[in-house]
């Protein structure tokens, strides 16, 4: 695993536990695609979390050649996408993917 992913995806564990502690009834899953990505021809690595129950997705894209940003879509389990936005690296914490999670699944 990617360096980058393995931070980053570290972070959104952490975020994912402290949401379902602090929201019991609101369930996620967490996924990592670090290889189907780059099979289609992609070369970048994200993390998703869904929320099945809403229809609802989280998307964090890490692309090859944009090292220092993160693409933050949210969409739906079909790949719908309603919104990106992009982030510094750095600037992505626990807090500001509970926030954004709170935001899209509550």
């Amino acid at each position: 695993m990617r360096i980058p992913l393995k931070n980053l995806s570290e972070i959104v564990a952490k975020a994912n536990d402290l949401f379902f502690a602090k929201y019991e009834n609101t369930n996620t899953l967490m996924g990592l695609i670090d290889k189907t990505l780059r099979d289609q021809g992609m070369k970048a690595d994200a993390i998703t979390i869904d929320c099945i129950a809403m229809d609802k997705k989280i998307v964090v894209l890490i692309h090859d050649d944009k090292p220092d940003v993160v693409d933050i879509a949210i969409g739906n389990k079909d790949g719908d996408i309603f919104s990106s936005t992009q982030h510094l690296i750095k600037d992505i914490s626990v807090a500001f993917i509970v926030d954004v999670m709170e935001v899209n699944f509550l």
